[in-house]
C-alpha cells in the first residue's frame, strides 16, 4: 500500500513539473522585435542643441511640393538633396523631416492639420506666391518680424521682396521665380527692340496662348499702366481708356499680321512655342520656365504698353507654419541656408526657374544674364488670385472678339458692362 502511494505521488509530481514547464512559454514575456528605422527624405540637422534631458535630436518638419522633391532624381533634386545633407552635417542636433505634399490642395491640408493636429504643422513650408498670400490671410503663417533681417540685404530683386509680403508684413523668404518674356530667333534684331513699335516695325510675327483663360500676356500689358485691379473699397475695377488702348494694340497687331490668326486657338505656352519652333512665328510670349531648360532662342524683356519694360512675375517662398515657437529661428536658419546666392544660382538654373537675387544670376551664362536681369528688374508680382480669376477670362474672351473683327471701343465697353 505504501509502495503504491509513493508511485502515485511520484507520477503526480512528474506531471505537475511537466505542466509547469509547458506553461513557461505562455507566461514568459515575448522577445521584442526590432522595428524598422524610418528614414526622412533627406534628413538634416540645425544648430540648436537637442532638448535638455534627451539624446534625441530636435525635429524640424519641412513640407515641399512634388516639383521640389529632393528624391526626384533630377539634377535640381540632387542639388537640393546634397544641400540638405550638407546642412545636416554642419548642424548636429536637429533633424529635418521632409514631407512631400500636393501643391493643388496644400491650403486644405494646412487648414485640416492646423485644426486637428497643430503639433504636426510644418515648421518650414515652400509655397507659391498665391498660396502664401492665402495662407497668411487665413492666419496659418507666422510673420518673420524679429526672426531675420535677410530681406533687408541689398542682394534681392525688388520684385522678389514683394513676393514675400502681404500688406507690408514679411511672411516669406523667396527662393525662385518665373516671369513672362519674349523668346526670339537668334539674330532677328540687330539691337534688342525697346518697344512694341520697334517690334511692329520689324514685321516679326508673334505667338502667345490667346485662348488661355488666365490671359497672362494681355493682363501684364494692362497692368503696365500702373492701374490696380482692386479698388481701395475691395471692388474689381478696370479703366476704360487703358482697356481700349490694350485692345487697340491687339487690333493693330492682328490687322498687320504681327499676330497670326492661328494664335487664336493656342491655349498653352507649349503650343505657342510649337508655333514658334515650326517657323510660323518669329517671337513667342511665354513664361520663361516653359523654355529655360532647353532654350530655343534669345530672351527679351517684355515691353509695356508705354515706353519701358513691364512684366508679371510669379515665385515661391519659404514660410513658417509650425506651432512650436522655439523652432521658428531654426526654420529661418534652414531657409537662409537654402537661399544663399551661390546655391541658388546653380539650383534655379537646373530647375528651369529664375533666381531672385542678382548675385545668384551672376553665375549664369553671359548670354542669359542681361535679358533676364532686365526682365527681373521690370517684374511685378501677380495680381490677387481672386481678381485674376475674374479679369483673366474677360480679357481672353475679348481677344477672341478682336480676332473676329470687332472694334476695340465696343469690346472695351462690353467688358466693363460684364464686370459690373
Amino acid at each position: 500500500m505504501t509502495s503504491r502511494f509513493w508511485r502515485i505521488a511520484s507520477l503526480t509530481l512528474t506531471l505537475l513539473l511537466a505542466g509547469c514547464a509547458s506553461l513557461t512559454p505562455l507566461l514568459s514575456p515575448p522577445t521584442p522585435v526590432p522595428s524598422p528605422q524610418a528614414t526622412a527624405t533627406p534628413q538634416a540637422t540645425p544648430t540648436a542643441p537637442a532638448p535638455a534631458g534627451t539624446d534625441q535630436p530636435r525635429l524640424l518638419r519641412v513640407w515641399l511640393p512634388p516639383r521640389f522633391d529632393p528624391n526626384a532624381g533630377t539634377p535640381s533634386a540632387e542639388l537640393l538633396k546634397a544641400r540638405l545633407q550638407t546642412f545636416e552635417a554642419e548642424h548636429p542636433g536637429i533633424k529635418l523631416d521632409i514631407r512631400i505634399k500636393s501643391e493643388t490642395d496644400i491650403l486644405r491640408t494646412l487648414s485640416i492639420t492646423n485644426n486637428a493636429a497643430p503639433a504636426a504643422m510644418p515648421d518650414l513650408i515652400a509655397l507659391s506666391y498665391w498660396n502664401m498670400q492665402k495662407a497668411a490671410s487665413a492666419g496659418i503663417l507666422h510673420p518673420l518680424e524679429g526672426l531675420t533681417t535677410l530681406l533687408q540685404d541689398p542682394d534681392w530683386y525688388a520684385f522678389a521682396r514683394d513676393l514675400g509680403h502681404l500688406k507690408n508684413v514679411e511672411y516669406g523668404i523667396p527662393f525662385a521665380s518665373d516671369v513672362l518674356v519674349i523668346v526670339q530667333r537668334r539674330g532677328l534684331f540687330d539691337a534688342p527692340p525697346a518697344s512694341w513699335a520697334d517690334i511692329f516695325a520689324s514685321g516679326a510675327s508673334l505667338a502667345f496662348p490667346a485662348s488661355d483663360p488666365r490671359a497672362a500676356f494681355p493682363l501684364s500689358l494692362y497692368l503696365s499702366g500702373s492701374l490696380p485691379l482692386v479698388s481701395e473699397q475691395g471692388a474689381l475695377t478696370l479703366d476704360e481708356a487703358t482697356l481700349t488702348r490694350l485692345f487697340a494694340f491687339y487690333r493693330q497687331a492682328i490687322d498687320r499680321g504681327i499676330v497670326p490668326l492661328s494664335t487664336r486657338d493656342l491655349q498653352t505656352d507649349a503650343q505657342a512655342l510649337q508655333l514658334y519652333h515650326s517657323g510660323q512665328a518669329d517671337l513667342a510670349v511665354v513664361w520663361i520656365s516653359s523654355n529655360l531648360q532647353s532654350p530655343s532662342g534669345e530672351y527679351l524683356p517684355l515691353p509695356g504698353l508705354d515706353n519701358g519694360h513691364y512684366t508679371m512675375g510669379d515665385g515661391w517662398v519659404w514660410a513658417l507654419a509650425g506651432s512650436n515657437v522655439e523652432n521658428q529661428p531654426l526654420a529661418v536658419e534652414v531657409a537662409s541656408y537654402l537661399v544663399e546666392s551661390g546655391f541658388m544660382s546653380e539650383w534655379t538654373r537646373a530647375a528651369g526657374l529664375l533666381p531672385v537675387r542678382p548675385q545668384a544670376l551672376n553665375g549664369w551664362d553671359a548670354e542669359l544674364r542681361a535679358p533676364i536681369h532686365e526682365a527681373l528688374q521690370s517684374a511685378h508680382p501677380l495680381p490677387p488670385e481672386d481678381a485674376a480669376a475674374v479679369v483673366g477670362p474677360l480679357l481672353q474672351k475679348a481677344l477672341i472678339r478682336l480676332f473676329n473683327g470687332e472694334q476695340p471701343e465696343v469690346v472695351a465697353r462690353s467688358v466693363l458692362e460684364e464686370l459690373k
